[in-house]
């Protein structure tokens, strides 16, 4: 059993519905077959699910998707969008870490990806390439401040010291993107969460 599949034995052993899709398309398709035409989406932001195409299927198919970061590119408030996607019918994301054992690992800067995800929609998705996979939850949080938070700092044009120096200082900046971590170890209650692995990298 390689890692991937050990993976998703555990996510499933522990309650959430999760599937391997072999590329982009078939995350696509898997994410379309679980969101209905008439579906509100709300959404994380996730360089994964713009990578894999799947943001514009749901635009193409016509569900309306509330996220900041397309918020940003139409000039709507971020934070109203942002309370909206907390009542969507659905919340897609991705994660960024995911453990062998099942756990999602997510820091976030604002807080309103991670509690999304465990108290907001009643169904949940994320989508996340083989480059998130680690060993356990340390190694999880230490790929996150090495390799996540920089690269996101860099596109968010932010000036913390992961952006510039690379290296994670556990700053004091008000930009500072490590304010919230969060350990999903199963589906809360009365969730329904679905885990999309794909075998290739997306996302950061």
């Amino acid at each position: 059993m390689n890692d991937i599949e050990k993976t998703i034995d555990a996510l499933n052993k522990k309650g959430f519905k999760a599937v391997i899709a072999t590329d982009a398309n078939d995350a696509v398709s898997y994410v379309i077959s679980v969101i209905g035409h008439d579906d509100t989406v709300g959404m994380g932001g996730s360089m994964t699910l713009f990578e894999t195409g799947i943001v514009d299927s749901l635009l193409k198919r016509g569900n309306t998707i509330y996220s900041g970061e397309l918020a940003d590119r139409c000039g709507q408030d971020k934070n109203e969008v942002r309370h909206k996607a907390m009542t969507a019918d659905v919340y897609l994301t991705s994660t960024n870490a995911l453990t062998l054992d099942g756990d999602l690992i997510n820091i976030d800067g604002t807080g309103n990806r991670a509690s999304a995800m465990f108290y907001g929609p009643n169904k949940v998705i994320f989508v996340a390439g083989k480059n998130k996979l680690t060993a356990n939850p340390h190694t999880a949080v230490v790929r996150i401040k090495k390799v996540a938070c920089p690269q996101n700092a860099r596109r968010l044009g932010l000036s913390t010291p992961c952006a510039t120096e690379n290296r994670c200082t556990d700053c004091d900046s008000d930009q500072r993107m490590c304010n919230v971590t969060v350990r999903i170890q199963r589906p809360t209650r009365g969730k329904e969460m679905h885990v999309v692995l794909i075998d290739g990298e997306f996302g950061y």
